[in-house]
């Protein structure tokens, strides 16, 4: 970026820094007339005074614990020093408070720097500077006579222009620092940020699984509607009923996709978890299914073994059935596959099988995708996939755990 255009940046920045600490200039304001007062009363009073200082005292403590304080100068903060500050995540901890008193504290202190510069320092020094040069000598030393008495008119002078520089260097480094100070005092700590790491890793399991999700329902779907209207296209002539049949399996399928999608979409929506999904014991159903679809499913399996197992292995296994025989259908030469389930005290073990021709799944973008797919399923619950392409066969050998799965 030219110098041109970093001219304008910076001087926005500078901008809004000067707007964040006039905000704490506003603030400070009260308090400034509250000491004031309580000062005041000091010389008539003792007890007064006492009331005045511990008024100004809850005026200092109950808007800086205040949570609706610390929301908004988080705001103030992210629009005017443009830091990015993560929206605080469980319960409102002590160190969290105090580190907001700390903050306002601070915003406090820095307004009350550029009121006092604003309202006195440059004032007072342009004042002595220009009485200097109409030659009002005695305007000059009066005027230093107020910051530094006791002592000559020279010494005054001095210690006035050096106490009004320092005081204008401090309060623009001060500015200089709040956005680092916003970080340390309105950031998250170590266990805010273990618990926002968390919660994005959550939110990435969050989507990875709508993504697997939406590739099981909607990429099935696709496949048998492209499959199924090829035939029927390519029956039509030949077979007028055998072409109806593939485009009402098409029609039925689109259905089933667009009710399972606006299962999804609803999920994406909502605040919770994915929710249960169906298991194992859909497996005759799905089956059915792709039976109904042109695939000739032979099955080995007992129904007891697909009943009573855990959650999550349920239904990874039905998932990882589904792509398996989705692949089955696209690739299968003749469309025929054979589907064993074995199950013993700690694993299940799934089997599928088909005959494959020129092209597999393996070598196939979109069967690539779908292994990917029963890979990660199977990684999700500690289990293992196998893949074997010969002698013309392609077999899908999956051992999911059933007890000691870390994810399960």
């Amino acid at each position: 970026m030219t110098d041109r255009g970093r001219k304008p940046r910076r001087t926005a920045r500078i901008a809004r820094h000067f707007v964040f600490m006039m905000i704490g200039t506003l603030l400070a304001v009260p308090y400034f007339a509250v000491f004031i007062w309580a000062a005041q009363l000091a010389s008539v009073s003792s007890g007064s005074a006492a009331v005045a200082f511990a008024l100004l005292v809850a005026l200092l403590a109950v808007p800086a614990s205040l949570s609706a304080t610390r929301a908004l100068e988080r705001t103030a903060v992210r629009e005017l020093l443009a830091i990015d500050l993560p929206e605080p995540i469980g319960l409102d901890r002590p160190s969290r408070r105090w580190r907001g008193v700390a903050w306002y504290m601070v915003h406090l202190l820095t307004g009350s720097l550029l009121l006092v510069t604003l309202v006195v320092t440059i004032p007072l020094v342009v004042t002595i500077t220009v009485s200097f040069l109409a030659g009002r000598m005695e305007d000059v030393a009066e005027l230093a006579a107020v910051v530094v008495p006791f002592t000559d008119t020279t010494t005054a002078v001095l210690w006035t222009f050096g106490l009004s520089v320092a005081i204008t260097v401090f309060t623009v480094l001060a500015g200089s620092a709040l956005p680092h100070w916003a970080e340390g005092m309105l950031g998250p700590d170590a266990a805010e940020r273990s618990a926002l790491e968390a919660e994005q890793q959550r939110a990435a399991a969050r989507r990875n699984e709508l993504a697997r999700e939406l590739h099981d329902s909607v990429g099935h779907a696709l496949t048998v509607t492209t499959l199924q209207s090829t035939a029927a296209q390519r029956l039509l002539a030949t077979d007028p009923d055998a072409a109806a049949r593939a485009m009402h399996t098409a029609a039925e399928t689109g259905r089933a996709a667009l009710a399972e999608l606006d299962r999804v979409i609803g999920i994406l929506r909502s605040s919770g978890s994915v929710g249960a999904e169906t298991g194992l014991e859909e497996l005759p159903t799905v089956v059915e299914r792709f039976t109904s679809q042109g695939l000739v499913v032979v099955t080995d399996y007992d129904d007891g073994a697909l009943a009573g197992l855990p959650p999550a292995a349920s239904a990874a296994a039905l998932r990882v059935l589904q792509e398996g025989l989705t692949n089955a259908l696209k690739y299968a030469s003749p469309r025929e596959a054979r589907l064993q389930v074995l199950r013993s005290e700690r694993s299940l073990q799934l089997i599928l099988g088909n005959p494959v021709g020129s092209s597999s799944p393996s070598s196939s973008a979109g069967g690539g995708r779908g292994l990917d797919g029963i890979r990660e399923r199977a990684r999700l619950v500690d289990g293992s996939v196998r893949v074997c392409a010969a002698d013309g066969q392609w077999t899908l050998d999956v051992s999911l755990p059933l007890v000691g799965s870390a994810r399960g």
